[in-house]
Formats: structure tokens, C-alpha cells, sequence
């Protein structure tokens, strides 16, 4: 073993800290649960004599503390509540009255950021299946079902992201899931590629299942794990991982041997698909179950297999967030040994277990660990180096500021290093610690990284690259101005790293841009659209794509053409960035222009000749359109001609979601006509 070797008796576990919000405090106390938070006197009003003999209770004024510790109106709570953070307000809502509850949930649904919607759908989740949480009152519950609904037409949402909320909203709506006895029937076939495809779509297909249906997929599953074609050992895996949060614990025990097994599996790809499918499993795995990967890796029953070793790694960093804090800790140490193995495969896993382990050790094991990636900075050995820089750049948004502070300094020593992959490692470990100290990225060190970006190697160029658009949002105002006349320069550059540079710098920055200046850098950006290069191509309209929500919609609809034109090109990333920028377009595009792009991206579905992404892609995208009622979407296809199972998938999903859709409107008129009539009866 390497000298990079820790002893584990340098890692203290300190004291447990409780994790509780101030929130809970206010909300658990039974007195003040729904008013300011403040007890009342215990005091009580003393009766004098005359009181006593006449049995007269005191005359209290208005302005009494009756008054004042009665619960306060809805919209100050939720002006209250709409201060806090996601964390606070699910903090909220568990421990608060129902007052309490349904202010939480007005700042809950009244959010579109992506990163609100996994909490909008477990909140949604509960009120639906026990709606006496919210009064068993319908009319609130289909209320917040249609806000919710508004959610699923984000673009940013992957398709199992938006079938989990088109399944929420059918379980509101009783309406219910896919029939998937069409699917299931093609298992019987006994060419392997279709039974391949009728996993995948079931794998594509489970977030939108019930537990029932899933149940009964498990032998299906269970039987083709051991399947003498690898590529349906690996479908089945993906299967597995897919269904796995809804299957019963007792189901998933009976799975852990078979699946570890893989690990030893002689197809590289049903190996890969192994992690993926435990991450999955193991949060409803028992401890001695999952103790015996731990012991793997303790016991260093992998050192003479190479690719053993990677798996088993990687395997650990998948259930690495279901095991103990003190498991964990006892891990440090065997894992980082492994850090400095010549292998680069070993090297990435233990990269990943690294940064699994990190936001849950305690700080003073972090505070150990960064204290030995420092003192190896100093090493002689370039690979150590390397190891070092890479480690604390994994580790660097779980450090204290002040000692991230005191890494600057050495760590940006390597940007000149001679060494290519240091001067990478040190270009990415930067970008950790300035993103993780939340400053403004200092004008000197823009200039250092813009500088990078003339490295004589390419791995050094597109480090530098990456750091600057990762740090694009953080500059000073006079540093983003030189930004951006750096992306003027450069947005036709010849040298591939300049324009790309140049192209997702201006992604991220662009809401920090004047109207102005944001239109004519568009305007560059769709001229080159038709650019021979397709690498360029497929850049400039990933930036487009990340760009739309900033842009208006006069601007938005000179993209229409050009984008709806790059659908026919023959490179799949080309035609998969165009749907992509498609969808985030598609507010502005009317009735007829989206009936128009249906019909070649359902050609697409079915064209097995098509690359297997792009395929999806287009998948993703109708399921998209279909998602959002306004658009009056009829997908028409032909069940005797599903040559795929992305094909197959659409033919059954787009019945499911006109069905939601067509109950939703109906129950919508409903509550509309009784609205109307409580009115004329008051």
C-alpha cells in the first residue's frame, strides 16, 4: 500500500448535534401553535370580594390577551412562512396545526423552481390519501391539484420527474394507471431485442405504476437477472432499480444475492448497471444486509480484482447514504488508501464513496480529512498530488470557510504546475472552493483562469473552460462586463474551447444581462446555427436552450425556424438539443406550429435506425406536449407497427394522459357550477 495510508484512530466521531428547525419550536408548543409564538401569563385575574359574593366574572375589554394570542389571519402566516427556506417549511408543515399547514402550502405551490416540485409532490401525495389533513375538503384538494398541475408543464423536468406527477394527479382524479397487459404480452416473444425493449419501456414506465402492478413484474424481473443475454441482465437490473421504491422490503430481500452476484457478472455493461439497481434497494435493506458490503471493502477481500475492486466501490458509494454515520466514519480510512491506486477506474470510485461519505461525517472527521489532503499537496510524487487536489475538490462544500480559506493558496500553486493533469485537478479544485466560500471570483483569479484557456493541453483548456462558467454568476460587476466581451470575441472562435467557453458562459449569465445586450448576443448565436461543425452546433443550441427564460417572447419566436429546422439533421445530439430547446419554447408556439412538429418526431419514435438517446428524446419531449392540456394534442399510432419501446411507450401513456385530463376538466366544470350555485342561493 501506498504512503498516503490513514490510521483510522485519526478520525474522532464528535457528539451528535440535534437537527431542529426554530420553526419547531414555535409549532410544537400546544399554547402558542397558532399565534405568535409567545406564552401567556400564567397570572389568572384575581376576583375581589364583591366579585365572589355576586359570582360576577370580570368585564375583560376588547384589547384583551384572549384577543391577542388568537390565531393570526392566514396571510400574515404565509408571509410569515414565505421567508423560510425548502427545509424549514416541510420543517413546518410536519409540525404545525392545520392553520399552519395550509400557509405552508400556499408558499409550497405558489414556487416553479424545479427544486421545489419533489416536496410539492410529497405534500400533494399525503393531503390525497388522507384528505383529513386539509378537512376532507375536495375543493381545496382539486385547487392545489390544478396549481399543481401548472408544475408538470416545466421543461426542466425529467419524464420520470413528470410521470410521478401525472400519476399524483391521477390518484386525485380516480383515474387509473396505465394497462400495461399490452407491454407485458411481448415478454413471450423470443427474440431477446424485443423482450430488451419491453424492459425498458416498463423501466421508463414504473414511476407511473402502482405498487400492485409493479408486484407482479417481480418474477418477470427475477427470471431474466440470470438470462443467458447479457443485454437483458442488464435490462432487468435497470428494471429492478426502477421499481424498487415501491416494492415491499421482504420483496427487495430476496433480490440482494442475485444482484450482488452481478457484480462478478463477465458484461461490463450488466456490472455498470449493479450500483444504479443497490442505490435503489438500499434504503429498504436491513443493516446486515447491507454490512456485507461494508465488510468487503474493510476486509480487503478485493485487492488482487482490479475491476472487482472498482465495482465493489462503486457498489458502496451507492448505498453509502443508507448506512450509519458511524459505519461511515469506520470507511474513511480503507477507502482513501485506495485514492493513490495506479488504476484511474479505482481512482474515480473512490472519488465517488468520497463524496457520498462527506456530508455525513462528523466535522472534525471532514476537518481530519482536509487536514491530510493539505499535508499531501507537498508530496513529490505528481500522482499524490493529483489525489490530493481531486479529494478536496470532492470535499470542498462540506468544509468550513475558514479552511477552505487557508487551501487557496496551495491549491492555486498548481496552476502553473508542469504537470497537465495537476494544473487540471488544481483549474476544478479552485472552482470548488470558490463556489463553496459563496464570494465574489476575484479579478485577478478570472484573469489567471482566462489565461487557462490558451493551455497548450486540451484537458487544461476545457478545465478552464468549465470553471469559468461555473464561476460566471459570481463576478464582479466590472469582471462580468470583461466577460462579456469575452463572449463577444469569441462566440465564433475557430478554437473549440473559446466557443464553448464563450457559448455556456453566456447560458449562465445571461439573466444578469441588459435586455439589450442579451438580444444581440442571441442574434450571434442563431446565425451560426448552420454551422458545418455539429459539435458547434449542438452547443449554441444548448445554449439557447438555457437561455430562453431570460429572453422575451418577441425574441423567442425568431428561434422557432431555425431551431424546428436542426429536427431533421442527421446527428442525434443535434436533433436531441433542438427538442430540447423546443420544449422551452413551446409557451410561445401556438396550436397549429406544434401539430407540425409531431409528426416528424413521431417518425422518429419508430425508426429503429435512429440512435437509442434520440429515440428518448423524442419520447421525452411528446410526453411533454402531452402533459399540457392547452396544447390539444392527438398522438395517433399504429399498435401493429410499435417496432420500439419508446413507440410502445407513447401508444400507452398518451390514453393515460388524455384520460386525466379529460376527468380534471370535467371535475373543474363541476366545482364551477357549484360555486355558482352556493352564489345564487346566498
Amino acid at each position: 500500500m501506498h504512503k498516503g495510508k490513514i490510521n483510522n484512530s485519526s478520525y474522532v466521531t464528535g457528539n451528535k448535534e440535534n437537527d431542529s428547525s426554530a420553526m419547531a419550536d414555535i409549532t410544537n408548543n400546544e399554547v402558542a401553535a397558532e399565534t405568535t409564538g409567545i406564552n401567556p401569563p400564567t397570572n389568572k385575574h384575581k376576583l375581589t370580594e364583591t366579585e365572589k359574593s355576586l359570582s360576577v366574572q370580570p368585564q375583560l375589554s376588547n384589547n384583551t390577551l384572549t384577543d391577542f394570542f388568537s390565531p393570526l389571519p392566514q396571510e400574515i402566516l404565509v408571509r410569515i412562512y414565505s421567508n423560510l427556506g425548502l427545509k424549514d417549511l416541510l420543517s413546518a408543515w410536519h409540525t404545525g396545526r392545520k392553520a399552519q399547514q395550509r400557509a405552508v402550502e400556499t408558499v409550497l405551490f405558489d414556487n416553479n423552481s424545479i427544486e421545489f416540485y419533489p416536496s410539492q409532490i410529497k405534500i400533494l401525495t399525503l393531503l390525497a390519501k388522507a384528505r383529513s389533513i386539509c378537512n376532507s375538503d375536495n375543493n381545496y384538494l382539486h385547487a392545489l391539484a390544478k396549481q399543481f398541475s401548472e408544475k408538470i408543464k416545466n421543461p426542466q423536468l425529467s419524464l420520470s420527474q413528470r410521470l410521478r406527477g401525472l400519476k399524483l394527479l391521477g390518484t386525485i382524479w380516480h383515474v387509473p394507471p396505465p394497462d400495461i397487459t399490452p407491454i407485458v404480452s411481448k415478454l413471450t416473444n423470443q427474440d431477446p431485442e424485443v423482450c430488451q425493449a419491453v424492459f425498458k419501456c416498463l423501466t421508463a414506465m414504473a414511476p407511473a405504476l402502482e405498487k400492485e402492478t409493479l408486484a407482479t413484474l417481480v418474477e418477470l424481473v427475477r427470471n431474466k437477472i440470470n438470462d443467458r443475454y447479457p443485454e437483458l441482465r442488464q435490462a432487468a437490473l435497470s428494471c429492478l432499480a426502477a421499481m424498487a421504491p415501491a416494492l415491499e422490503k421482504e420483496t427487495l430481500a430476496t433480490f440482494v444475492e442475485p444482484v450482488r452476484n452481478k457484480i462478478n457478472d463477465q458484461d461490463f455493461n450488466v456490472r455498470q448497471a449493479v450500483p444504479t439497481c443497490l442505490a435503489a434497494m438500499a434504503p429498504a435493506l436491513e443493516k446486515k444486509t447491507l454490512a456485507t458490503f461494508v465488510n468487503l471493502v474493510k476486509n480487503n477481500q478485493y485487492d488482487q480484482d482490479q475491476f472487482f475492486c472498482k465495482d465493489v466501490l462503486n457498489c458502496l458509494a451507492a448505498i453509502i447514504p443508507a448506512l450509519e454515520k458511524e459505519t461511515i466514519t469506520t470507511l474513511v480510512s480503507p477507502v482513501i488508501n485506495k485514492l493513490y491506486h495506479r488504476n484511474l477506474d479505482i481512482h474515480e470510485a473512490v472519488l465517488a464513496c468520497l463524496a457520498a461519505m462527506a456530508p455525513i461525517l462528523e466535522e472534525k472527521t471532514r476537518a481530519t480529512l482536509a487536514e491530510f489532503f493539505a499535508e499531501k499537496l507537498n508530496d513529490q510524487d505528481w500522482y499524490i498530488v493529483y489525489g490530493a487536489l481531486r479529494g478536496l475538490a470532492t470535499i470542498a462544500s462540506v468544509l468550513e470557510k475558514k479552511t477552505l480559506i487557508t487551501l487557496f493558496r496551495p491549491v492555486a500553486n498548481y496552476l502553473n504546475s508542469r504537470g497537465c493533469q495537476e494544473r487540471r485537478a488544481s483549474l476544478n479544485c479552485l472552482r470548488a472552493i470558490v463556489l463553496a466560500l459563496g464570494i465574489k471570483t476575484p479579478a485577478s483569479l478570472f484573469e489567471i483562469i482566462t489565461n487557462k484557456l490558451n493551455d497548450t493541453e486540451m484537458i487544461v483548456r476545457q478545465a478552464a473552460s468549465t470553471c469559468l462558467t461555473t464561476m460566471a454568476l459570481t463576478l464582479e460587476k466590472e469582471t462580468l462586463t470583461t466577460f462579456v466581451e469575452f463572449i463577444k470575441n469569441n462566440l465564433n472562435s475557430q478554437q473549440w474551447t473559446k466557443r464553448d467557453t464563450a457559448l455556456k458562459g453566456l447560458a449562465a449569465i445571461a439573466p444578469a444581462l441588459e435586455k439589450e445586450t442579451l438580444i444581440s448576443l442571441v442574434e450571434s448565436v442563431k446565425n451560426t446555427l448552420n454551422d458545418q461543425n455539429r459539435s458547434f452546433c449542438e452547443l449554441e443550441l444548448n445554449c439557447l436552450a438555457a437561455i430562453i427564460p431570460a429572453l422575451e417572447k418577441e425574441t423567442l419566436a425568431t428561434l422557432v425556424a431555425p431551431v424546428t429546422n436542426k429536427l431533421n439533421d442527421l446527428s442525434s445530439p443535434v436533433f436531441e438539443a433542438a427538442l430540447n430547446c423546443l420544449a422551452s419554447i413551446a409557451s410561445v408556439l401556438g396550436t397549429k406550429t406544434l401539430a407540425t412538429l409531431v409528426a416528424p418526431v413521431i417518425n422518429k419514435l419508430n425508426d429503429e435506425k435512429q440512435y437509442e438517446n434520440a429515440r428518448r428524446a423524442a419520447c421525452h419531449f411528446l410526453v411533454f406536449l402531452l402533459a399540457n392540456p392547452e396544447n390539444n394534442l392527438i398522438i395517433e399510432t399504429d399498435s401493429a407497427s410499435l417496432n420500439t419501446c419508446e413507440s410502445l411507450f407513447i401508444h400507452i401513456v398518451c390514453q393515460w394522459i388524455s384520460q386525466i385530463h379529460t376527468v380534471s376538466i370535467q371535475a373543474e366544470i363541476a366545482m364551477q357550477s357549484e360555486k355558482e350555485l352556493q352564489m345564487n342561493r346566498f
